[in-house]
């Protein structure tokens, strides 16, 4: 009877044991099995947070580039498309990419290598404008180079010009003749002198061409114009006008004259058809297209 005893005391002391054990194994299996879960967890979290910060590095770096893009000026209008362009490509690229997960580990590596892509493409552009305004300043220089030259020709030729001008105004001014020993008389009917006006039936006007070997020769028209006090031309059924200085101007008297280049005497008669008053008299004389002589006489 106590051999039974002892027998079943051993067995449920082995079947302790064994549950015992079991439970060790169980709870060490446990243990184990959250210790996994755990380092996973932190895994997870520690993937998160490197996600995480990737994704505020490349957003910051998009920026940087949408940046770099507002600074970039160019005055080509193709090429200013082109900028605009890929800026707004940045943009959506950004946009996107708010709305990525940071745990999406194969989405910013694909992110990433795009950014890169972008950031070369920037980098040309760069490249092609500083280019541009290099040969934008070179040309700039170029021209005010050119310019300065042309303005100093064009201030050469003024200067020129303005000597040509002067020496065609000399060569002119010694052309012209010069009616000197000039003299206005009114005759009577008798083609004597006479001061008094009621008695004046015609005027004369004597005058000597000047010698000058620079003026061309031949025949010349040589004008006469009487001016009356009253400031109006003497004039008859015999006269008519002549060109001065672009306008067709009435004289009062006319003679052909053959100029060999030598000092000639001149008169030329001016007839009044009509009464006259007493005053000062003018003669104004002309001969190819100038005024080469004045002279005045008072009649009483």
């Amino acid at each position: 009877m106590q051999e039974n005893n002892g027998s079943q005391k051993s067995g449920i002391n082995k079947l302790l044991l064994a549950l015992v054990i079991v439970e060790a194994v169980a709870i060490i299996g446990l243990l184990v099995s959250m210790n996994n879960s755990r380092k996973e967890a932190e895994q997870l979290i520690s993937q998160i947070e490197l996600g995480n910060m990737e994704k505020d590095s490349l957003s910051h770096e998009m920026s940087l580039i949408v940046d770099n893009y507002n600074q970039l000026k160019i005055d080509n209008d193709t090429m200013q498309a082109q900028l605009e362009a890929q800026k707004a490509r940045v943009v959506e690229l950004m946009e996107n990419l708010r709305r990525t997960k940071a745990s999406n580990r194969d989405s910013l590596k694909k992110y990433r290598a795009e950014l890169e892509t972008m950031r070369a493409i920037m980098r040309s552009f760069v490249v092609q404008i500083d280019s541009l305004n290099t040969k934008n300043i070179m040309l700039t220089e170029e021209n005010t180079r050119l310019s300065g030259q042309l303005s100093s020709a064009q201030s050469e030729n003024r200067k020129l010009s303005t000597v040509k001008d002067s020496l065609q105004g000399r060569v002119k001014e010694a052309e012209a003749l010069k009616a000197v020993g000039m003299k206005l008389s009114a005759l009577n009917d008798r083609d004597n002198e006479t001061s008094r006006i009621i008695k004046a039936h015609k005027f004369r006007v004597t005058f000597t061409i000047n010698e000058n070997e620079m003026t061309k020769t031949g025949s010349k028209d040589v004008y006469v114009r009487i001016v009356k006090p009253n400031g109006e031309i003497l004039k008859n059924e015999n006269t008519g006008f002549f060109k001065f200085q672009g306008s067709d101007i009435a004289y009062s008297g006319k003679k052909s004259i053959n100029y060999d280049g030598k000092a000639q005497p001149v008169t030329i008669y001016a007839i009044s058809r009509e009464v006259l008053s007493a005053g000062v008299y003018q003669a104004d004389i002309f001969c190819d297209g100038r005024n080469i002589g004045s002279v005045t006489a008072k009649l009483d």
